[in-house]
C-alpha cells in the first residue's frame, strides 16, 4: 500500500517525466510564432511583395505554398524560413505562377 509521500512522490516523477517529453516538440504558440515571423519577413523583401505565400508552421517544420513569379523568389522564400529561429525544417511547395508542364 502507498503512502501519501510515497504516492505524492511517484505522481510527481511522473508529471515532471510528461513535462519533459512536451518540452522536446515545439508548443503551438511556438509554431504560430514561427509562422508570423517567417510571414512578416517575407512580405517586407520587395520580390515577394504581391506573390500569393501561404505559411504554416507545425513542430518547427514550416510549409510554404503558393504562386510566385520566379525560382529565385521561391528559393529566397524558402531561404528566409530556413533563416528564421526555431525553424527544423522547411518544406517549399511554391510553384511558379506561369509554369507551363
Amino acid at each position: 500500500m502507498f503512502t501519501q509521500s510515497r504516492l505524492l512522490v511517484l505522481v510527481t516523477a511522473v508529471l515532471l517525466n510528461l513535462s519533459g517529453a512536451a518540452s522536446a516538440a515545439p508548443e503551438p504558440s511556438a509554431d504560430a510564432k514561427i509562422t508570423e515571423q517567417v510571414r512578416s519577413a517575407i512580405f517586407a523583401r520587395p520580390a515577394l511583395v504581391g506573390d500569393d505565400v501561404s505559411v504554416q508552421t507545425r513542430h518547427g517544420v514550416v510549409y510554404l505554398h503558393g504562386l510566385v513569379d520566379t525560382n529565385v523568389e521561391r528559393e529566397l522564400a524558402e531561404s528566409i524560413a530556413h533563416e528564421t529561429p526555431g525553424v527544423t525544417r522547411v518544406v517549399n511547395a511554391l510553384e511558379l505562377r506561369n509554369d507551363f508542364r
